[in-house]
């Protein structure tokens, strides 16, 4: 699947599509409470099953929108109940079953209820609500390509993020074929350096400075607006001007981020591609954030460490071109020499071994990431390696 992203100016129906959506939610949660009392509150997944069959020959209340935009919601809600189930039975003792109802929530068109049109006017985009209701009819920018989309679309998605309406258009992608390659890179994802590779020869390092200086230049405008916002008159028009305006910084900053993320995980993949790389293999750091205390500023930068996202993004890019990506633990990695195998927490950005091995840390990391995928932690590599090279993403940041 591909998604692709076209903001939308807002509209009064717009608003109402999102609200019906979530009006589908609360009669979701009203059935399901109804079936729980009837059958004794069970909630194992045969049952789940059966419950979303005798759900979806009730009598729903008036909406306006399509019939396979409100089985979707419905669909989404039994989906919400299967992962909370996974959570449960894997430890998670704080996971809860959708339970809450909801003013606004995504509506869904799939491919039946999708309609492009180009005439005189330009191109557009019909999305169909229902017998009786007025369609959602949206102007496509010139570049769009109408026949593509035809052929490959799966879904279009209704989603309101930070003040703004966008309609995602989820295509349908030709699965590429496996790579028969052999060539395996261990990458260490940190958060001074987003990425370091190591492909058995060379290590790159992906430099960080510009997307962490996007982050401590987002820090500065939520305090900056932060102390403004708190000496004005809470839903005053100040206020609200205020607010909107640190917003619209912060959209702008995220997206900047963005940016740079997609433009470091693109490299990676690219640079495997290029070199013959079948498999790469990630450092898996889930839970990783729990039970931190470094102080005020290291904790501050851990929570904003965008790692899931660039695990995401790397995934999916090298999928596209038929790589493999496996996640292993990293538990110790960057604290343990590839030469002698000698544990040492190293104090600074580079790592030295008193058995004479010298490296950056997180080509340690790397390394070792790439030797444990491959059976190999503990077989000594070469004492003297070649040096990382670095990779720089340019930009500029906006002024503060």
């Amino acid at each position: 699947m591909r998604t692709h992203k076209l903001k939308i100016p807002y509209s009064e129906q717009l608003e109402r599509l999102n609200a019906s959506s979530a009006s589908v939610w609360g009669e979701c949660l009203s059935l399901k409470n109804s079936w729980d009392y009837a059958h004794g509150y069970s909630t194992g997944g045969s049952l789940d099953y059966e419950c979303e069959l005798w759900m979806d020959k009730q009598l729903s209340k008036p909406q306006p929108l399509h019939s396979q935009s409100i089985q979707h919601v419905r669909w989404r809600f039994f989906k919400n109940r299967k992962s909370f189930r996974e959570l449960r039975k894997n430890g998670d003792k704080r996971a809860k079953p959708p339970y809450r109802e909801k003013a606004f929530q995504t509506t869904t068109w799939k491919k039946q209820a999708i309609r492009f049109r180009n005439d005189l006017l330009g191109k557009k985009l019909s999305l169909s609500n229902g017998r009786g209701n007025k369609p959602l009819v949206v102007s496509l920018p010139k570049e769009f390509d109408i026949k593509y989309a035809e052929s490959h679309i799966a879904l279009v998605e209704l989603v309101y993020d930070k003040g703004q309406y966008c309609l995602h258009f989820v295509y349908n992608v030709v699965k590429p074929v496996k790579s028969k390659l052999e060539g395996i890179v261990g990458v260490d994802i940190g958060e001074i350096h987003p990425m370091v590779s190591h492909d058995g020869v060379i290590t790159n390092l992906f430099n960080g400075r510009y997307i962490r200086s996007l982050y401590r230049l987002r820090n500065k405008v939520i305090a900056s607006f932060g102390k403004k916002i708190d000496r004005c008159e809470r839903h005053s028009q100040r206020w609200w001007h205020l607010v909107k305006r640190k917003w619209k910084r912060i959209k702008k900053i995220d997206n900047q981020i963005m940016d740079g993320l997609h433009k470091h995980t693109t490299k990676l993949v690219k640079l495997c591609e290029l070199r013959g790389i079948g498999t790469i293999v990630l450092g898996d750091l889930t839970g990783i954030r729990e039970n931190i205390n470094y102080g005020k500023r290291a904790n501050q930068k851990l929570h904003q460490w965008a790692f899931g996202k660039i695990t995401q993004l790397i995934t999916y890019k090298a999928n596209a071109l038929g790589i493999k990506v496996e996640v292993i633990d990293e538990s110790y990695t960057s604290q343990t020499c590839p030469h002698c195998v000698n544990r040492k927490k190293p104090t600074n950005r580079n790592y030295a071994c008193k058995c004479g091995f010298t490296y950056h840390r997180d080509g340690v990391g790397a390394i070792n990431i790439r030797q444990k995928y491959l059976g190999c932690l503990g077989v000594p590599v070469a004492a003297a390696m070649a040096p990382p090279v670095g990779i720089r993403l340019e930009g500029r940041c906006c002024s503060a």
